[in-house]
């Protein structure tokens, strides 16, 4: 069973700024860390001529048998980027200043459409 929470976003500012990703997923996965998030992972991906950005938290308490959790998690993501840029960035810079705070870095990746994407392959 998935055991994780997945939010996929694109920014409004052409620039794609990485550092607002990253504030944004740390700042999110170090808010639960311990509590429902054991680690995360922040993508940049290119799919064709889209580009987007993708977090993924996993930990044993979050999966399809706690809605609760994942909406607790996706709402405060979306609560932190609602923030100026100005803001989410000091929020981001005071809590690296404190001990203990967990940074994951962005990876590259290149995802291919699957046009032979079946639900029927679920269930076999």
């Amino acid at each position: 069973m998935k055991k994780g929470v997945e939010i996929s976003f694109q920014l409004n500012d052409s620039d794609q700024n990485q550092e607002i990703v990253k504030a944004l997923g740390n700042l999110t996965g170090n808010h639960f860390l311990n509590n429902y998030v054991e680690k995360w992972s922040i993508f940049h991906i290119t799919l064709g001529d889209h580009v987007f950005f993708k977090v993924l938290y996993s930990g044993e308490k979050i999966g399809k048998l706690h809605p609760a959790i994942e909406k607790e998690i996706k709402e405060y993501f979306d609560d932190l980027s609602k923030n100026s840029q100005e803001d989410l960035m000091k929020e981001y810079k005071r809590a690296k200043e404190k001990g203990g705070f967990k940074e994951v870095e962005i990876k590259e990746l290149k995802e291919e459409y699957d046009l032979w994407q079946d639900r029927l392959w679920d269930y076999i």
